[in-house]
């Protein structure tokens, strides 16, 4: 009988990356899926009904079943196992015979059903959102005492048939992997548990709002499992995974932290904290929030004690208007005079400043100014950009450049909609606070604290709208006293400017400085 990792290896082999990204296919290690399964807390009844909705190879409930064979007296364990793609079934059914053999053995007895080519959310979740369903009778799958999954991930279109089957829960542009969960939780029983590994895009956003508010209102979020590494399990995931131990009921007092680094999972660093850090109830968002450890949760402290948030200071933030391949026909390779307008992209953005023309060669440099490309320009100001994407494993999720209106003769720019631009809504913003506000993104501050509320690689614009800032005053002193520093790129010294000017602690400081960027 082969592993499971070999059976796994069997299917990567035959099928391209490219076709399990299409269905959202990303197998669970043999040795997280151990670690999931020995996150159960409950106790494991006589009779232990367990769903586990997408399934693959059955790598999962594999697992699930060896903890099983440890405990001494018997147990009876039925489980439902869904899979929609007919080339993982034969692999499957082979490691449930192989996990019913082994049962049986240590004196317990297994009793699967595999639901061929049925969709977890089409066929069987829908009869709980008032859905037809293709089970013959409401509630025909009952109730469930665990689900252990990992779902599919991948974004969906707001007119797909899982939309309109999660209506509810649908905001944007969702991603399967919400629905998978939501689901899931309506089919448990009260105090029924459920483990599940997902990216972490969930835990914030306008796109997940509907969805935790919906999945937060039935389930108590027991424990979180980060990965220090965001390339160690899931190499072709660009999103942060994390593991989420929740149970169907109220909201337990507290919440366990845990952490490991690479596929070791044999002494996780563990803490306890208040729930209410780590699920902001009081916010119609329920942000999701995840300080890895005792400083970070001092960075959280910190920047959510500033008085101000960033409307109250005036300031507004927006995406860059200019799509390039919709913008094909104003598009060109260079400027020239007042006809044409500066294109700002990614590549331009490096800390506290804008590179243009762009550094890469292949991008267009410019953009035609004419009527009809009015509505792509921005008027010649004082702006901060910000790039919307970071690398996969980049140090640094944020990074700021400052666009200086005396820098540009130009009367009108042009910023992809890769960038971020900050901009205040009645009046210029001045070249110290331009700086200033650079200083304050740039810095490991809030950098480590973004890393708190988003796994995303994404910067949201509603991410920022919806954070704590310092007064202008206080910016602009910083912005003031940092231009003299740039030239010689000294980040300590910048760091440790942002840090006196804000008050923060020594604690956090040393953190900060010795702990990420010497």
């Amino acid at each position: 009988m082969k592993n499971l990792l070999e059976l796994q290896k069997e299917f990567e082999i035959t099928t391209s990356l490219e076709q399990r990204k299409l269905k959202g296919q990303f197998f669970t290690p043999p040795e997280i899926a151990h670690f999931m399964a020995g996150l159960f807390s409950l106790p494991i009844r006589k009779t232990f009904r367990l769903l586990d909705p997408g399934a693959g190879i059955g790598a999962l409930s594999s697992a699930f079943c060896d903890r099983v064979s440890q405990l001494r007296t018997g147990r009876r364990l039925e489980i439902h196992l869904f899979e929609s793609d007919e080339g993982l079934l034969p692999s499957l059914r082979r490691s449930m015979e192989h996990s019913k053999q082994h049962l049986a053995a240590a004196g317990h007895s297994l009793f699967y059903s595999i639901h061929e080519g049925k969709d977890f959310i089409i066929d069987a979740a829908a009869e709980v959102f008032g859905e037809p369903s293709l089970f013959s009778q409401k509630g025909a799958l009952g109730e469930f005492d665990g689900v252990i999954m990992n779902p599919p991930y991948f974004k969906l279109n707001k007119d797909s048939e899982y939309a309109r089957v999660m209506k509810e829960l649908v905001h944007g542009q969702p991603n399967i992997y919400a629905f998978f969960l939501a689901a899931a939780a309506q089919l448990l029983r009260p105090g029924g548990e459920m483990v599940a590994i997902t990216p972490r895009s969930f835990c914030n956003g306008l796109y997940f709002r509907d969805f935790r508010r919906s999945f937060f209102d039935r389930m108590s979020l027991d424990r979180i499992h980060l990965f220090e590494s965001r390339t160690g399990n899931f190499r072709d995931v660009l999103q942060e995974s994390l593991i989420t131990v929740s149970h169907r009921g109220e909201q337990k007092v507290s919440v366990t932290v845990s952490s490991s680094n690479g596929p070791a999972f044999t002494r996780p660093a563990t803490r306890e904290l208040p729930s209410q850090v780590i699920l902001d109830r009081s916010s119609v968002d329920q942000v999701v929030r995840i300080p890895a450890s005792t400083e970070d949760s001092q960075i959280m402290a910190t920047v959510e004690s500033w008085p101000h948030h960033f409307e109250d200071l005036g300031l507004r933030v927006s995406t860059g208007p200019v799509v390039s391949f919709r913008a094909t026909q104003f598009l060109l390779d260079e400027a020239n005079g007042n006809t044409t307008a500066p294109l700002i992209s990614i590549y331009s953005v490096r800390p506290f400043k804008t590179v243009w023309p762009n550094p890469n060669k292949k991008h267009p440099a410019a953009l035609q100014v004419c009527p009809a490309s009015m509505r792509l320009l921005l008027p010649t100001r004082n702006y901060v950009l910000l790039r919307r994407f970071s690398a996969k494993e980049e140090p640094r999720r944020l990074t700021a450049s400052c666009f200086l209106k005396s820098d540009q003769e130009r009367p009108y720019v042009a910023l992809e909609n890769h960038l971020n631009y900050v901009y205040h809504a009645e009046r210029e913003l001045t070249v110290n606070e331009t700086y200033g506000l650079a200083a304050l993104f740039n810095s490991a501050l809030l950098d480590r604290y973004f890393r708190t509320i988003s796994g995303n690689t994404q910067v949201n614009a509603t991410e920022l709208r919806t954070m704590n800032f310092p007064d202008l005053k206080t910016l602009a002193s910083i912005g003031k006293d940092i231009q003299p520093l740039l030239d010689c790129a000294n980040s300590t010294k910048i760091e440790r400017i942002v840090l006196k000017k804000l008050g923060v602690g020594d604690l956090v400081e040393s953190h900060l400085i010795d702990g990420m960027l010497v």
